[in-house]
């Protein structure tokens, strides 16, 4: 591999690691912009839809592994989730065991 490879490498690493730190960094804003009953409204809908289709939907979620992801990491940008939420969060992401 050549020095201009390398660097190329190097650039597109940078780039796409900078965006996914600034798309996360975005998330986290917008869930902080929300006000208190507004992002109480949207935890409490996230997290009754991930539970019934990521926890108690038999076969823990088989078919929604990108969507149950998604929202797992939309939850924990709340502050509202607390122990109770990362326990679930964290049961969710284990799935079923054989």
């Amino acid at each position: 591999m050549n020095v201009r490879t390398a660097f190329l490498y190097v650039v597109s690493l940078g780039a796409v690691s900078g965006y996914i730190l600034w798309q996360g960094h975005e998330r986290r804003r917008l869930v902080e912009e929300l006000r208190g009953l507004d992002r109480l409204a949207v935890y409490e809908s996230t997290l009754t839809g991930f539970k019934k289709l990521c926890v108690d939907r038999a076969g823990g979620g088989e078919g929604f592994e990108k969507y149950c992801d998604t929202q797992r990491d939309f939850l924990e940008l709340f502050p509202e989730c607390d122990t109770g939420c990362v326990r679930l969060l964290a049961k969710a992401e284990q799935g079923p065991t054989r």
